[in-house]
């Protein structure tokens, strides 16, 4: 076997047999932790009624990756591994609640990382508040898609691998639930004037 090749501050391939790259993640817990924190955070913001909620559920995805950090394989990104632990415990927590949580003004509202996206800079909390009234309507999947998507900040791959889907299926639910937005906003606007 060759020598492992440095790709980005992520991953490390190693060259098989067969010449097609291998993935490996070689950086420890902490490390990880300090980039994906957020983001998770961010998407379980985003998922629940309150954002005491998701602080707690964020803590107790970090809890359950480090306890069960020698069981990840390094073999596929960590994004994927930590984002279906943090979508597992979400769901295990609607379930627990009883509640399909539709409050997100503790997101919306409060504590907007102001670096994360331009996109978010822009908006109003009026363009918000639509924003998330239009996210209600589409379906679970969408969604679930959509916040792993943009919220998440997920690749479409590590999307179809944290909920189990394929990526085709990921892209076809993404597509229609980006359509539906668009929809959504078309028919608002039409209403509005």
């Amino acid at each position: 076997m060759g020598m492992a090749i440095k790709q980005g501050e992520d991953e490390v391939v190693s060259p098989t047999d067969n010449n097609k790259p291998v993935y490996y993640e070689s950086r420890d817990f902490t490390e990880l932790y300090d980039e994906f924190f957020d983001r998770v955070n961010r998407y379980l913001r985003c998922r629940v009624n309150h954002s005491w909620d998701a602080d707690d559920l964020t803590t107790t995805v970090f809890l359950k990756a480090l306890e069960k950090f020698d069981q990840y394989s390094r073999t596929s990104p960590f994004a994927s591994w930590i984002f279906r632990i943090a979508h597992n415990t979400y769901v295990d927590f609607v379930r627990k609640k009883k509640e399909i949580p539709t409050e997100q003004d503790d997101l919306l509202y409060g504590e907007i990382d102001m670096t994360w996206q331009p996109e978010v800079q822009a908006l109003t909390n009026e363009e918000i508040q639509l924003l998330k009234e239009r996210m209600e309507k589409l379906n679970q999947d969408q969604r679930d898609v959509l916040t792993l998507r943009y919220f998440g900040d997920l690749k479409i791959s590590q999307v179809a691998e944290v909920l189990g889907r394929t990526e085709s299926s990921v892209k076809m639910i993404s597509h229609r639930g980006l359509l539906q937005l668009q929809k959504l906003y078309g028919r608002g606007k039409r209403h509005e004037i």
